[in-house]
């Protein structure tokens, strides 16, 4: 195909601290048990996949002021991701810790995302001359404020694919579906959002306020897309046992890729749920 692509990603990237007790979890005690550290947040794990995939990525994100940012620099550096245009924050990094029971239910969790607060537009203003006209396509989280959210589409040319993270978070993307590309919700994401009945009617729901392509990942049930060109479900081509946790996010890698080329919406749902089966593989070796 050429040239690698070039995409730009605008999101959230965290230190994630997991501990798992060896016996039952009590609280108001110390446990002995697994402490497992490593580089997560929805921005960073796109950028990851689609720098796996040999796409040129520039990762504009927030890193703290404290012993972690040396974990987090090291683990773009590893990857090849451009993070020149990226924040460096007064505060902490971005963090989240979690203690799961033995069989991955979670027991507590405590995230502190404040420093995402400095990626402000001001920010991303100051850098428009690189982020206009250089790039293929943008993804985006909704880990962003909402005046950050709406800058966006005003200094970017590119396509632009939302990943609405959370209900919540999905929210902030309501100012700016109509200058979007694309939007990739999951079904609860969807339906709550929209207020549809069901996953046809959600996806309609996103095209009549403005979004080009709508594609909604169902998880083990696979992937609704919708656009102009039509809409249809694509199921999975097997069933992977394996933790879920970040195949939407290497979903949305594939998405991207497919809008970079300028694929047909059904193409790029297939690239998007290729990305998802291919890193569950991966995972499921692990595991």
């Amino acid at each position: 195909m050429g040239d690698p692509i070039k995409a730009l990603v605008i999101g959230g990237m965290n230190i994630d601290i997991l501990g798992v007790p060896s016996g039952d979890y009590r609280p108001g005690d110390s446990i002995p048990g697994a402490i497992r550290c490593t580089i997560g947040g929805v921005g960073f794990n796109i950028a990851s996949r689609l720098a796996e995939s040999g796409t040129a990525v520039t990762f504009v994100t927030v890193f703290g002021k404290d012993f972690f940012v040396h974990f987090a620099e090291a683990a773009c550096l590893s990857l090849g991701l451009d993070t020149s245009l990226s924040l460096k924050a007064d505060g902490p990094s971005p963090m989240y810790m979690a203690i799961h029971h033995q069989d991955g239910a979670m027991a507590a969790a405590v995230n502190d995302m404040a420093s995402m607060s400095t990626l402000t537009p001001s920010h991303l203003q100051a850098q428009k001359d690189k982020l206009a006209g250089l790039f293929d396509v943008c993804v985006m989280d909704a880990n962003l404020l909402h005046a950050t959210i709406q800058a966006i589409p005003r200094l970017v040319s590119a396509p632009i694919l939302a990943d609405a993270v959370s209900v919540e978070k999905g929210r902030r993307l309501f100012p700016v579906l109509s200058r979007l590309t694309a939007i990739k919700p999951n079904a609860m994401e969807a339906l709550s959002l929209s207020g549809g009945k069901d996953i046809p009617s959600a996806a309609n729901w996103f095209l009549r306020q403005g979004v080009q392509q709508v594609y909604i990942s169902l998880g083990k049930e696979g992937l609704y897309f919708a656009s102009a060109e039509g809409s249809g479900h694509l199921s999975p081509g097997r069933v992977i046992s394996a933790p879920s946790t970040g195949a939407g996010d290497a979903m949305s890698s594939g998405l991207a890729q497919g809008i970079a080329h300028g694929e047909p919406t059904e193409n790029t749902a297939k690239m998007g749920l290729a990305a998802a089966e291919k890193y569950l593989m991966r995972k499921s070796v692990e595991v």
